[in-house]
């Protein structure tokens, strides 16, 4: 299959993605006080921001993947088309997540909706680790075997970069049970962890060994 076309279609879904995520954030329910309802949804634009980061540095991230790749084939196609559904699925627990700590922050003193943020904390989580898994069976399936890798990628680092993808979902799984400790801290876990895949470990090792080859 034509790799520079799956990337353009997989680029076209992450920005629609990222572009969803704005809807997430409620409009205002009260105009006669406007100032203080804009500064209520600090939770939703909070899940908003975390987001937009998590999905910018996935789309970073899906280029870097494809970048080592020779070529694309018809299992390794589908395999990305999970994975973009996962991406663009995001907003949707996003905006659920935002909703549910604005309402929890105005209206905590009443029945539920402390549970209702811990549900949506953990619903959040559970949606980023099935994400984590479809990027570990994408990277599973192209680097095994080396079926889909290009020539030069070092041997060491697809076992390295196997390691790092398997132990993502530990990760996510373990912002589920974050969540039931504070919806707050599951947030911020997230954007932690986001931070922690925007240095791009991979391509850093990778190109390090290669530069040490060419000396």
């Amino acid at each position: 299959m034509n790799k520079g076309r799956v990337e353009a279609f997989s680029d076209g879904v992450f920005a629609i993605a990222i572009t969803l995520l704005v809807i997430t954030i409620a409009q205002p329910a009260h105009y006669d006080k406007l100032a203080h309802d804009l500064f209520d949804q600090w939770p939703s634009l909070a899940a908003y921001v975390v987001s937009f980061i998590v999905i910018g540095i996935m789309w970073l991230n899906h280029h870097t993947i494809f970048s080592h790749l020779q070529t694309i084939d018809r299992g390794g196609f589908y395999l990305n088309l999970i994975l973009l559904m996962t991406i663009v699925f995001i907003p949707y627990p996003t905006g659920v997540f935002g909703e549910a700590l604005r309402k929890a922050h105005d209206l905590g003193a009443q029945p539920g909706y402390s549970n209702a943020a811990t549900t949506a904390a953990a619903f959040y989580s559970a949606t980023m680790t099935i994400n984590a898994l479809a990027w570990v069976a994408l990277w599973l399936y192209a680097s095994t075997g080396r079926r889909l890798l290009q020539a030069g990628f070092p041997e060491s680092q697809r076992v390295m970069s196997t390691v790092l993808f398997a132990i993502g979902p530990l990760f996510y799984a373990a912002a589920i049970g974050l969540a039931f400790v504070n919806p707050y801290l599951c947030l911020s876990f997230h954007a932690a962890l986001a931070l922690y895949y925007a240095l791009d470990p991979i391509s850093r090792r990778v190109g390090r060994e290669q530069a040490g080859l060419t000396k």
